[in-house]
This record gives structure tokens, C-alpha cells and sequence, in this order.
């Protein structure tokens, strides 16, 4: 009674329980994956934001602005230099400290034959929150000084001495007193670049100076008038910067030489921040779209999924509506109640799937590889996430209800004289649409294989992304499956001719079966093929990416460790380690080759192919043989192996000094060097051998192979020593969150793929029963088992399964070799990186065709046995026979 006075809409809903259900199901799980890829693409890219902000050496990121000074004009300079600095950085928090630094003096007590040993006074702002006091105190007033320990061992004096210096310009003398010693909290602070005396107490160069003398800012400015260099640092706070304001931040820090300068004439600015914000800004870019390929695949397949549930529900449906279309229900009114019913199943999706979608990513992040990124999960939508599920789940309500309203063109006569025909090909196949979309591919993958960032394109001047491109591994994919669909009435066929002669119920009956009606098995066969090769090709993606991790990192170290080489050195300092089995010194060296710097390496030939990671298919020539090639004789040119922009160079400038070289052989890169720098190896004893220089070339660093590629015990080892660990580069690359992101968009859309693909088939492979429960009655009444009813159904599947599994495979490695290594290079968004080499993990391949394979012949025998309890009489005189 109550179901009676429901509207005819909701009437009609609840007497297809089952496929509605499955259309819900199907929209949920798209509008659900869809919002958890676009919020993790979000996630993924700020958090690599935020690390690399926060990672970003300060000689990336500071303003430092220098100018010569007096002390009447200094308090204005730096009141400028403070108010450009603070209007250019905007809302972002900037810290400016600054140091003023006096011209030279004479320390007199020191004064040998005209060569004195020179000081400078020196003040520094923050000093005493950088250091710890020794001894004494910091000074206040008059000419009392500190001096750093370094420099008060070398001019060997302590607290409380006093001693004399003069002025190299004026020629006055000025008498000192050790105030206090200090020692900086970390020398090698960045913030201390440039500042070697400071660091070290003594630097030298054409002369000798130690100290400086650190005054207090009001004495020193209060006794030095003239003569003053003073020099500011800008240190801004980024961590609260967002991604999308990289962009306009870095317009601003651009001007802050116009907006320092213009109270300061004087100043001279160098900043580098804004090229540094413009790069991961790009970066960001190139991240988000390369995220976003894993969610236009998703969108093809869950597309094709529910218009195949629509098109099951539109052929179940077809003889009621043309039935109401003979009573006079006019095209209007069927629209209407085919829209009605798809928004009710559809709207409740978009409010429902926002929600849902963190709890996927959190559970996504339990995973190791993706925890390890520290990309945290939303814990709660934003408003962008519901619009995109409003628009996802509005159309897929404008998918479920476009098969009913196509269906409805027929009248009930035109719909009883098509029942039996055989199936035709589909109309998408009909109208050649299958070639366009090929012809679409093929122009996306070329471009994407053509261009260097091929995610990114110009948009009215901006960075913005190319839809195309970034469709490329979808549109392949759909026009590959499309294409396979061609093959499901040849193979059965086929199969047909194979099995109408031998013995056997279950495979003869199925064949013909298949070959009858092949439309009925090319939706789902479509859907499975698309799903295993979105997959395989995510599958292989996320292999291609971790090797490409591995060997970038490979690349950059050169060797499983490189030690910056100390005094006292040799190779029994590191073979006495453990894990090392091999120790090689080397120099390195900017040289100046072909008008440009290239970068020199210098090892021992003799060892060094015991060391040497070098990738087998950068070089037609082994390592072993191209280390006994640089090796060389004196009075010869120095044998050299370089990368490809030096093929032709005869000839180096190291300082002053001009080498006459000559290639032996050419690497692809060069291991030790950052991705695309010009590069020459050569043997260390030959470049002694060049002249009289031997006393130039002394060893700058130690190379070492570790016993089984473990770096950790001599990496523990050397912990205090300036390392460069293979391990650490690697966990480094494949942990950045940028770049990790794309392993958890993939590992989403794997999961979506592989749930739409069990939906899809569980879905038709029920429907399909329940429309031959008649004929499956008629076996029973004639005496077919439940074996013989499983084998029918298990080898009329086995078409589908068999041929989807295989033709995704497929499908997948040829679109993976045409689209993942340049999508991967995409990824690093910088030119001349390392080519990527494409791995195709077989044995997860392997895993996951058993797996589904096993889930659907489990499908498969439970429609078997609840078709086999059915009693055949009941349905029989229920006229339900086909």
C-alpha cells in the first residue's frame, strides 16, 4: 500500500534493486576516488612545497644587500635597506641582521719587513645569540673587543690582554683590549658564508689577517667614520607559505632591488629567492599534473563502467518503455522520469563522497612507501572537493540517463522484432570512433614524448596545464581496449569452429553462446581490459619511478660514499672502516672547456672501476674499460672520457693553466655530477703529469665501494665527516613528497580500477544469469549438473577473463613504453636529466592477473550454484523460459 503511493520514479528504482544498486555503487566509488586524488594531488604538492622551503639552503632563499658606508649616513642606509627588504617580502616574516666591518690594520707587534699581519674591526648584529662565550664578556663600549677562539689562539692572546693596531690608512694607532672569546655555535652555518675570518680566525691571501675585532654596532660606528663596508642578510620565513602563492610572492621579492635602492643608491642588491620560488612554483605545476593522469583514467573507466550498468539497465528496461511509449508517454515525459531517477540515485553521492575521501587517503598512508613522504591527510573536505563531487556525481546522473532516453526511439512492435536478432556492432564502433580516438592518442603521446615539460603549456603567458598531454595515457588506453573489442566475435568464432566437433557440454554450448551475442560480452570485456591495464600501467609507473629514484641518486653520488678529504688521509683511513671494500682519491675541480665550466674529476685509474656506479646504458664501453683508457704518459695529451657537449674540446683552462687533452670516450652523463653538467673523467697521476703543477692537483675527495652496496655501518663511521651517501640520496629522492606523490595517486587509482572491475563484472555477469534463469531451467529439467552448469559459465567467462586479462597486459606494457619514461622525466621539471629507463615489474604483474582471476571464477561458480538451486519447474510454468 505504501509502495503504491510512492512516485512512479522511486516506484521504478526499487523494482530494480540490483542494477540500481550497483549504478549507486559505481557513482560513489568514482565520485569518492575522484575527490581522495584530487585532494591527495593537493596534499602531495604543498607538503613538497613546504619541505623544500624548509630545506632550501639559505644561499637560495637570503637578500643580501652591501654597500660602503660612513658613519653620518649609515643609520639612513640601513633604514632603507630595512624598509625595501620589509615592502618586497610582504606578509612574509624576513629577518635582516647586518655587519659593518672596518678597512685593514696592522697588528704592530707583528709588523715583519712591510708584510704585516692584518685585522679589522668588525660589528655584528645577532652575534651573541650565534655564539657561546669562553671566557670573559661580551664588549659594551670604548675599544674593548671579543675575539672568536680560533682567532685568539692564533694571535696568541686571551681575556684581559691588551695589545696595539694601526691603521693602514691613516697610519693611527689604536690600542685594544680582549674583552671576551667566543666560539660559533656551527661554523659551517650558511649565514657565515663569505665570512672565512670570522670562521676560522685566520685567512690568507696576499696577506695574512686574523681575527676580526668585534666591537659593539654604537662603538665601532662611533670611532670609524669613514672606510666602512657594511653588508645586510635577509632571511625570510617560509614555512607558512602556500603553493599558490609562490607565484605572486616571487613578483615581489623580484623588486626588491628597485625598492632597496631607491633610498639607497649606493646598495647593491643580490637575490635569489625569486628564482628559487619561480622553480618550484614549476615544479609544483609539473607535480599536480602528473598526479592528475592517474585521475583522467579513473574518469574513462568509471565513465565506461556506469554507461554499462545504464546500457544493462536500458536493455532490461527496453520492452517497458516501449511499452509506455505505445500508452502515449511522450519523449518528455520518459526524459523526465529517466532524470528524475538518475539525480535520486546520483545527488546522494556528492554530499556523501567529500566525506569519504579522507578516510581512503588515511588509509592509503598507512602504507610504508607513502607514510614515509610525511604527506598528512586532510582531515576534513574543503570546498573544492565538494564541487568536484557535485560535478562528477551530476555527470554520472547525465550518463545513467542517456542509454534509457536513446532506447526509447523504439515503439513495442519495433521492440519485439529485434528480440532474437543477433547482436550488431556497437554504434562508437559503427561510426569509426574508435580510429578518431586513435588518431587523438596518437597526437597526445606524441606530445607528450616531444616536449621537454610536456604537463605544462603557455596560457595567456602563465604556466597552466595541456589536457591533451595530460590525457595521453587514458585516451591510449580506451582507444587500445576499444580496438581489442574487435577481437571478441573473431576469437569466438574461433572458439566456435574448435569446439563444434569435440566432446564436451560446457565449452561447445559457450561458444556458441559467445559467438551469438558477442555485443552482450564486449561491455564487460572493454571494462576488465581497461581496468587491468590501468593497473599494470600504475603498477609500472611506480616502478619506473623508484628506479628512476635509485638511479638519480646512483648518478649524484658517483660512488656508495664520497668523503670531502682531510689532512692525514689515505686510502687504509676508510678500507679500515667497515662495509668499505675499496677506497679511490680523487680531485675535483671547474675547469673552463669550450668557452663554459665543466666540471674536472681526477681519480686513480687504477681502482677506480672498482668504485665507479656508473649505469650500463650510458656508455658503449664498461667502466673497467674506460678507466684503462685515461689512463695516460707524460709528455701526451691528457686522455679524458666527457659527456657529449665535449666531444670535440682538445683543450681545458684550469686558473691559469691551459691542458691540451684528448677524449677517449664519451659517457651519456657523468657519475658524480649533478644531472646535465658538462663533465671530463681523467686519470689523477696523468694530470700530475701535465708540467710542473703536480703540487696543484692535491686530493679533494675519497670514493668508496661498501661490501654489498650497505653504506650504513661506514656511513655511522664517518657521521662527523661531509658525506654523500647513496642510501641517503635515495631515501631522499624517493621520500620527497613532490615526487612520492604520483605513487599514492597511482596506488588509488589501482585500487578504483580494480574495484570498478569486479563491480562491472559481478553486475553483467548477474544480470546475464538472471536473464537466462529460463534457459539454464530447460539444462536442469534435461539433467545438467551443477559441474556442467559451472563449466558453461566458467568457459563463456573465460572468453572475457582470458581475453581482458591478456589484451590489458598488453595494452599496458606497449602504452607504459610509450608514455611512463617521459612522464617520469616530466616529473623531476628540469631539462637534461638522466634518461629514464621503463621497468615493468612482472612478478607484481603476475600477482595481480591471479588475483583477479581468482576473485571472478569466484563470481562465477556462486551465479553457478544459486542458478543451479533454482527448481526448473518453478521457473518454467513462471514463463519465464527464453
Amino acid at each position: 500500500m505504501v509502495r503504491g503511493r510512492l512516485p512512479l520514479v522511486v516506484r521504478r528504482a526499487l523494482a530494480e534493486p540490483l542494477l540500481l544498486a550497483a549504478a549507486f555503487g559505481s557513482i560513489l566509488l568514482a565520485t569518492t576516488a575522484i575527490s581522495a586524488l584530487l585532494l591527495h594531488a593537493g596534499s602531495a604538492t604543498q607538503a613538497g612545497v613546504r619541505r623544500a622551503l624548509e630545506t632550501a639552503p639559505l644561499a637560495a632563499t637570503a637578500t643580501v644587500v652591501t654597500s660602503s658606508v660612513t658613519a653620518g649616513d649609515f643609520a639612513a642606509a640601513d633604514r632603507a635597506v630595512r624598509a625595501g627588504i620589509a615592502h618586497a617580502h610582504g606578509e612574509v616574516p624576513v629577518r635582516v641582521t647586518v655587519r659593518v666591518e672596518s678597512a685593514s690594520y696592522a697588528l704592530k707587534e707583528d709588523d715583519r719587513g712591510g708584510q704585516p699581519v692584518l685585522t679589522r674591526f668588525a660589528a655584528y648584529e645577532g652575534l651573541d645569540g650565534q655564539a657561546d662565550l669562553v671566557s670573559g664578556r661580551w664588549p659594551t663600549e670604548g675599544t674593548a673587543v671579543a675575539l672568536s677562539e680560533p682567532a685568539a689562539r692564533a694571535m696568541g692572546v686571551s681575556t684581559g690582554d691588551e695589545f696595539t693596531v694601526v691603521g693602514r690608512l691613516d697610519g693611527k694607532s689604536v690600542r685594544v683590549r680582549v674583552a671576551g672569546v667566543f666560539r660559533l655555535r656551527d661554523p659551517d652555518d650558511p649565514r657565515w658564508k663569505g665570512e672565512e675570518l670570522l670562521r676560522y680566525g685566520t685567512q690568507t691571501g696576499d696577506f695574512t689577517s686574523r681575527g676580526p675585532l668585534v666591537m659593539p654596532a654604537g662603538a665601532f660606528l662611533g670611532r670609524f667614520a669613514t672606510g666602512v663596508s657594511a653588508r645586510w642578510l635577509a632571511e625570510p620565513d617560509l614555512r607558512r607559505l602556500s603553493s599558490d602563492r609562490l607565484r605572486p610572492f616571487s613578483a615581489s621579492v623580484a623588486a626588491v632591488s628597485a625598492d632597496v635602492r631607491s633610498g639607497c643608491p649606493r646598495c647593491t642588491v643580490t637575490e635569489t629567492l625569486s628564482g628559487t620560488l619561480l622553480r618550484l612554483d614549476r615544479g609544483a605545476l609539473v607535480a599536480r599534473s602528473t598526479m592528475l593522469v592517474p585521475v583522467l583514467q579513473l574518469l574513462v573507466l568509471s565513465a565506461y563502467a556506469l554507461a554499462l550498468t545504464a546500457r544493462l539497465l536500458a536493455e532490461h528496461r527496453r520492452m517497458e518503455t516501449a511499452l509506455l511509449r505505445s500508452r502515449g508517454g511522450g519523449s518528455p515525459r520518459l526524459a523526465a522520469t529517466a532524470a528524475g531517477e538518475a539525480l535520486l540515485i546520483a545527488l546522494p553521492c556528492a554530499p556523501v563522497a567529500p566525506f569519504l575521501a579522507p578516510v581512503l587517503l588515511r588509509l592509503m598512508s598507512a602504507f610504508p612507501w607513502i607514510e614515509a613522504t610525511g604527506v598528512a591527510p586532510p582531515r576534513a573536505p574543503d570546498g573544492a572537493t565538494f564541487a568536484v563531487a557535485a560535478a562528477v556525481a551530476l555527470a554520472c546522473a547525465a550518463m545513467l540517463a542517456a542509454p534509457p532516453l536513446l532506447a526509447a526511439r523504439r515503439t513495442y512492435v519495433e521492440e519485439q522484432a529485434v528480440l532474437g536478432r543477433a547482436d550488431r556492432p556497437g554504434l562508437v564502433q559503427r561510426a569509426g570512433a574508435d580510429v578518431a580516438l586513435l588518431v587523438l592518442a596518437a597526437l597526445a603521446v606524441w606530445r607528450l614524448r616531444a616536449q621537454d615539460a610536456p604537463e605544462v603549456t603557455r596560457l595567456g603567458g602563465e604556466l597552466g596545464l595541456d589536457p591533451l598531454v595530460g590525457a595521453g595515457p587514458a585516451l591510449a588506453l580506451l582507444c587500445g581496449g576499444m580496438a581489442a573489442l574487435r577481437l571478441v566475435p573473431a576469437v569466438a568464432r574461433v572458439a566456435e569452429r574448435a569446439t563444434r566437433r569435440r566432446p564436451g557440454f560446457g565449452p561447445a554450448v559457450a561458444a556458441r553462446q559467445v559467438s551469438r551475442r558477442p555485443a552482450r560480452y564486449s561491455g564487460p570485456a572493454l571494462l576488465l581490459t581497461m581496468a587491468t591495464a590501468i593497473g599494470v600501467l600504475s603498477l609500472t609507473t611506480a616502478a619506473t619511478w623508484r628506479g628512476a629514484q635509485e638511479d638519480r641518486a646512483m648518478h649524484l653520488a658517483g660512488a656508495a660514499l664520497r668523503v670531502s678529504a682531510l689532512p692525514g688521509d689515505d686510502a687504509r683511513t676508510f678500507t679500515a672502516l667497515p662495509g668499505v671494500a675499496a677506497a679511490v682519491p680523487a680531485h675535483r675541480a671547474t675547469v673552463v672547456a669550450n668557452g663554459a665550466d665543466a666540471t674536472l674529476i681526477a681519480a686513480d685509474a687504477a681502482h677506480l672501476s672498482r668504485v665507479l656506479l656508473l649505469r650500463p646504458d650510458l656508455s658503449e664501453l664498461s667502466p673497467a674499460t674506460l678507466t684503462s683508457r685515461i689512463a695516460g704518459s707524460a709528455g701526451q695529451p691528457l686522455p679524458v672520457v666527457v659527456t657529449p657537449g665535449l666531444a670535440d674540446t682538445t683543450r681545458i683552462t684550469a686558473g691559469t693553466v691551459a691542458i691540451p687533452i684528448r677524449v677517449v670516450g664519451v659517457v651519456t652523463a657523468m657519475p658524480g655530477t649533478p644531472e646535465g653538467t658538462p663533465a671530463l673523467l681523467a686519470d689523477l697521476a696523468a694530470l700530475r703529469g701535465q708540467g710542473a703543477q703536480g703540487a696543484d692537483w692535491p686530493v679533494t675527495e675519497w670514493w668508496l665501494a661498501a661490501d654489498g652496496n650497505d653504506t650504513t655501518p661506514a656511513a655511522t663511521a664517518l657521521a662527523r665527516r661531509d658525506v654523500v651517501d647513496v642510501a641517503t640520496l635515495t631515501a631522499g629522492h624517493r621520500d620527497d613528497p613532490t615526487a612520492a606523490g604520483l605513487q599514492g595517486a597511482l596506488l588509488l587509482g589501482f585500487a578504483a580500477a580494480l574495484a570498478f572491475a569486479v563491480l562491472g563484472f559481478l553486475v553483467n555477469a548477474a544480470v546475464s544469469a538472471r536473464e537466462r534463469r529460463g534457459e539454464f531451467a530447460v539444462l536442469g529439467a534435461l539433467g545438467v549438473s551443477f559441474r556442467q552448469t559451472l563449466g558453461l559459465l566458467a568457459a563463456e567467462q573465460s572468453f572475457v577473463v582470458g581475453l581482458s586479462l591478456a589484451g590489458g597486459v598488453a595494452l599496458a606494457v606497449a602504452v607504459s613504453a610509450a608514455v611512463v619514461p617521459p612522464m617520469v622525466t616530466a616529473g623531476y621539471a628540469t631539462g637534461g636529466g638522466l634518461p629514464v629507463l621503463l621497468h615493468v615489474p612482472w612478478l607484481q604483474v603476475a600477482v595481480l592477473a591471479v588475483a583477479v582471476l581468482a576473485v571472478l571464477l569466484v563470481i562465477v561458480a556462486g551465479l553457478a550454484r544459486s542458478l543451479h538451486r533454482r527448481e526448473p519447474a518453478a521457473v518454467l510454468r513462471a514463463g519465464e523460459a527464453s
